[in-house]
């Protein structure tokens, strides 16, 4: 069984090509695809960093032939080492087989014969990849002759100079013959393992045939012998392998695959911030609601008086474990809970607004904040939750703050704990109270 060769071609396109080498390159170009053996397919390409990530192989020779016309030669940045240690590599990891590079060049790089070529060397060195590197001789390239020489010997291909003695006629024809010996001569060496292989191959198929025919001794024989002919006669159809490379992107490499992923993940990222958001804020109103109301029995609410202050009228809504009482029926009132007739009474009235003020029984400890307290101060947002808290201790009033985050203050000084007297001036949250006590 015969093994179908693959030929990448790269031609430098830079502007350093001289406009003689320039036909030269088209008219051998044309002559390899014209006279290449049929079993052999082509990738013609230029040889630019990363542009070889697709290499599409075929032996259409007036697709070949027009792609060798349309080489465009201008200025730009290649980089023959580069681009070769990616190919051969990519070759490498994917096992490719019975492959070879024709390389069309000047040598005039610029930095690409001084890049590391110790990667490229050790690439292609014994990795049965030759690289017949066609060198444009020109006037101001011979110290490029070397390092191409380099490249092509390590790869087990050949160097070849475009300068031959005598008529330049036919120099597209001389190029070709001696690519095309050194290419059969590579091949029956070294890739002679792969035809071997397929025809093992092919002879193990035919014995799992003739094993499992269940026919006698004599009769396996005469069918092996049928087998082989049909086999012969079949061989032309199936007389080429050709390995291809498999480019199609997996799944995770498709770009819409990543676009879309991209953005599940945006909108993931923004739904969680706006969700938190959203449970902060309602979070934080529920620290402004009053708290819950027990379920006190009307009895304790009957004639209830302090010191002259009255009670507002307790509903079933009102009642609540807040000990606060209030001269005016406003917003900042709140019910009380039951305590003794002589437990003293605090009276806190805003600095800077009279109206706004709480007169607190303190019968135990009345904390003071914008959430879960005995004394609830609505839209106070420098006001914790738990503030401050009042207490009687030995017939004076103390104040003692709650670890808050702005901090307790009498007087102007902040405090953990303090005795409160009249006239004193008592700063929680964002206002400041005016203490009356007794």
């Amino acid at each position: 069984m015969h093994v179908c060769p693959q030929t990448l071609v790269l031609v430098d396109n830079d502007a350093t090509v001289s406009e003689v080498n320039r036909k030269l390159v088209k008219a051998t170009l044309k002559y390899i695809f014209y006279h290449a053996p049929e079993d052999r397919t082509f990738c013609l390409d230029t040889y630019e960093h990363d542009i070889c990530s697709e290499e599409v192989y075929t032996d259409e020779i007036n697709d070949l032939v027009c792609a060798a016309d349309n080489i465009e030669f201008a200025a730009k940045d290649s980089n023959l080492c580069d681009t070769l240690c990616e190919v051969i590599t990519r070759w490498k990891e994917s096992d490719f087989a019975c492959r070879d590079i024709i390389v069309f060049t000047d040598g005039l790089e610029g930095s690409a014969l001084s890049h590391e070529k110790e990667e490229l060397y050790y690439l292609t060195e014994n990795s049965e990849y030759p690289v017949y590197v066609v060198m444009l001789d020109q006037d101001n390239n011979a110290e490029a002759r070397k390092g191409l020489s380099a490249i092509a010997v390590t790869s087990g291909g050949e160097l070849i100079g475009t300068e031959f003695p005598g008529s330049d006629a036919g120099i597209d024809k001389k190029i070709y013959e001696m690519i095309s010996s050194h290419m059969d001569e590579y091949s029956r060496v070294h890739w002679k393992k792969y035809e071997e292989e397929a025809e093992d191959e092919l002879a193990g198929e035919t014995a799992g045939e003739e094993g499992s025919s269940g026919e006698t001794p004599e009769e396996t024989v005469n069918v092996s012998e049928i087998n082989v002919e049909n086999t012969l006669a079949e061989a032309p159809a199936q007389e080429s392998v050709i390995y291809e490379y498999d480019k199609t992107p997996g799944f995770f490499e498709s770009k819409s695959v990543l676009i879309l992923s991209a953005i599940l993940i945006a909108v993931a990222i923004i739904t969680a911030v706006f969700g938190s958001f959203v449970i902060m804020k309602k979070r934080r109103k529920g620290y402004d609601k009053a708290p819950v109301v027990p379920d006190i029995d009307d009895k304790f609410f009957e004639d209830y008086e302090l010191k002259g202050i009255e009670t507002t009228d307790f509903s079933e809504t009102d009642r609540s474990a807040t000990v606060l009482l209030s001269d005016e029926a406003d917003e900042f009132d709140r019910p009380t809970r039951l305590l003794a007739d002589d437990a003293p009474v605090v009276s806190l009235t805003d600095k800077d607004d009279d109206k706004r003020r709480f007169n607190i029984v303190l019968g135990g400890r009345m904390s003071i904040g914008r959430g879960d307290c005995d004394v609830v101060i609505t839209g106070d947002d420098a006001l914790s939750k738990r503030h401050c808290e009042l207490y009687e201790k030995e017939g004076n009033v103390y104040v003692r703050d709650l670890s808050s985050s702005n901090g307790t203050k009498v007087n102007g000084k902040k405090i953990e704990e303090s005795i409160l007297c009249d006239g004193d001036e008592l700063t929680v949250g964002a206002h400041t109270y005016c203490v009356k006590t007794g």
